[in-house]
C-alpha cells in the first residue's frame, strides 16, 4: 500500500524534533558568570543622583541572577566569592539596609552546597564583626546554621561565644545563650557550669526570664550528672 502525504509529512516532523532535541544542548545560551565588582567609590559615583533607587536596582538584578535565558539555575553554579563582592558593595550604598544580610542568611546559605554555605556564613560572622549591634540576628540564625545543617560544633561554638562576648545590652540574652546550649550538646558540662556560674556571681543578670532559663539549664545538667 501506499504511504499517505500527510502520513510522511509526520513521519519528517518527527524526525525534525528529535534531531532538534538532540542538538538543542549546543544551542543553549550559556550560563553568564557573575562579573567582577566595580569599586565602592566607582559604586557611589555611578548611583550619585539617587543611591537609593539604585541600591534597589542592584539587588533586585543580584536576586534575580539565578534565572537565565528562561531557567533556574543552582546556586552551586554561582562563584560565591564574587557574590559576596556584590553584596558586599551593594550594601554600602544603603548600609542601614538590612536586606544584603537577609539574602546571605536565609537565601545563599541555603545551597546544597558546604564549602558556599561556609563562605557565607564567614561573610556574615565578618560582618557581625563589623557591627555587632546591627548584625546580632544574622549571626544568631548563621549559628544555627553551622550547629544543625553543616554540623559543625566547633564553628557554631565559634559564632556563638562572639555573641557571647558582646557587651551591648542591645543583643538579647537568648542570643547569648545559645553558646550554653552549644556547649552543653558537646557534653562540655563543666563549662557550662562554669560559665553560668560567673553570670551569676557577677550579678549581671538581671532580667527574670534569663534567671529563669539558667536555673532551668543547671537543673539539666544535675540531672545528667546524675545519671
Amino acid at each position: 500500500s501506499r504511504f499517505q502525504p500527510s502520513f510522511v509529512l509526520l513521519i519528517l516532523l518527527v524526525i525534525v524534533i528529535i534531531f532538534w532535541r538532540g542538538t538543542d544542548q549546543y544551542n543553549r545560551p550559556q550560563i553568564a558568570a557573575l562579573h567582577d565588582v566595580p569599586s565602592a567609590s566607582a559604586m557611589k559615583f555611578i548611583a550619585a543622583s539617587d543611591q537609593a533607587f539604585v541600591y534597589r536596582l542592584l539587588m533586585f538584578w543580584l536576586q534575580q541572577f539565578d534565572v537565565q535565558a528562561g531557567q533556574y539555575i543552582s546556586y552551586k553554579q554561582l562563584d560565591y566569592k564574587k557574590l559576596i563582592a556584590w553584596l558586599d558593595v551593594i550594601n554600602q550604598l544603603e548600609p542601614a539596609s538590612q536586606y544584603s544580610m537577609l539574602l546571605a542568611t536565609r537565601v545563599y546559605s541555603r545551597v546544597a552546597d558546604d564549602e558556599r554555605i561556609r563562605v557565607m556564613l564567614d561573610y556574615i560572622y565578618s560582618q557581625y564583626l563589623k557591627d555587632p549591634v546591627k548584625n546580632w540576628r544574622w549571626l544568631a540564625e548563621a549559628t544555627i546554621t553551622a550547629q544543625h545543617k553543616l554540623k559543625d560544633q566547633e564553628l557554631a561554638l565559634k559564632y556563638a561565644t562572639a555573641l557571647a562576648s558582646e557587651t551591648s545590652k542591645e543583643i538579647p540574652y537568648w542570643a547569648k545563650d545559645i553558646r550554653l546550649i552549644i556547649l552543653e550538646n558537646m557534653g562540655e558540662i563543666e563549662q557550662v557550669k562554669l560559665l553560668v556560674g560567673g553570670l551569676i556571681a557577677d550579678k549581671t543578670v538581671t532580667d527574670a526570664n534569663e534567671i529563669r532559663f539558667l536555673g532551668i539549664l543547671m537543673g539539666r545538667i544535675a540531672e545528667k550528672e546524675k545519671k
